[in-house]
């Protein structure tokens, strides 16, 4: 019997970049030893406009297609309704990718396929490869890039981005995302760090890809700097979910502070600012997480502005 793959994509208020999500899937190679589905979560109670695109594509879109309203506004939310409707259509396996990305034709092929053949028990997580605008400086595309991974390498935690989880893992650990924070983001790194601290096993394949186009309304310090402090609140998370104390955590951030400022100060003075960019993002994420560690929260995600 094959097995069964749900293709989750959650959206809010972004009906154009969830139609180039479903147009490349609309093209996507399947597997030949499985079955596929696409569930959208649309995460906005003021407005139906992902249903209403689901809808207007669904008689002739090639994989069976659902969209559900998650009223609860929040991508947490969102992301445990993605697990419900997966669980709701007993699929083996719960797929994420982001509503601004689309995959390349062979991506599942690839992410499956390398799932399959280390023992289908294992998260597999893909590459992301991200496109700046042209107008965007050069040195910006360091800002959006992870680090270099090969296929094979074990990860400790992972994003949704481009995501196979087998929903075994899922119910036999009992794993939600953390809907405390719901517009903080990095539900998904605490997710995952706790399934792989829990003993599951996260995998990376180089060669299944995704694509995400950044707007220049993100390729900007100001956008920049946000996320790496929301980063930091997160991180300290990471930190006392390990088992390290808030002192302890206080004063790596402090310390993280101090060496980012000064050589935020003398790459500004050196190079200017693509020298000075990379240490004053260090600097915000240290920022973060000192606040994280007195249980500041984030709404850097409240409002769905690019």
């Amino acid at each position: 019997m094959p097995s069964l793959l749900d293709i989750c994509i959650c959206t809010c208020k972004r009906p154009n970049q969830l139609r180039g999500a479903l147009q490349s899937l609309a093209v996507l190679q399947l597997p030949p030893d499985a079955a596929v589905t696409v569930t959208v979560v649309d995460n906005d109670p003021d407005g139906r406009e992902g249903a209403q695109l689901v809808e207007s594509l669904a008689d002739r879109f090639p994989l069976p297609i659902l969209c559900v309203l998650e009223e609860r506004r929040g991508i947490p939310y969102a992301r445990n309704r993605c697990i419900r409707e997966a669980q709701r259509k007993g699929a083996d396996y719960l797929v994420f990718i982001d509503d601004d990305e689309w995959v390349a034709r062979d991506w599942l092929i690839r992410l499956f396929g390398y799932a399959q053949a280390i023992g289908g028990h294992s998260v597999v997580s893909g590459s992301v490869v991200r496109q700046l605008p042209d107008s965007v400086p050069e040195f910006y595309s360091g800002f959006f890039s992870r680090k270099r991974r090969e296929t094979g390498d074990r990860l400790n935690y992972c994003a949704t981005n481009n995501v196979l989880v087998p929903m075994q893992a899922i119910r036999a650990l009992g794993l939600r995302f953390d809907e405390r924070d719901p517009f903080g983001g990095g539900e998904d790194v605490l997710f995952f760090t706790e399934y792989s601290a829990r003993g599951g096993e996260i995998v990376h394949c180089v060669e299944a890809r995704v694509y995400e186009a950044v707007p220049e309304c993100r390729a900007n310090m100001r956008w920049l700097s946000r996320r790496k402090y929301s980063a930091g609140i997160t991180l300290a998370k990471q930190k006392r979910a390990s088992g390290r104390s808030r002192f302890s955590i206080l004063m790596s951030a402090v310390f993280q502070f101090l060496m980012a400022g000064v050589s935020c100060a003398l790459g500004l003075v050196l190079g200017g600012r693509r020298l000075g960019s990379r240490p004053w993002l260090r600097l915000c994420r240290s920022v973060g997480m000192a606040c994280g560690v007195f249980g500041a929260r984030s709404d850097f995600y409240r409002i769905v502005d690019c």
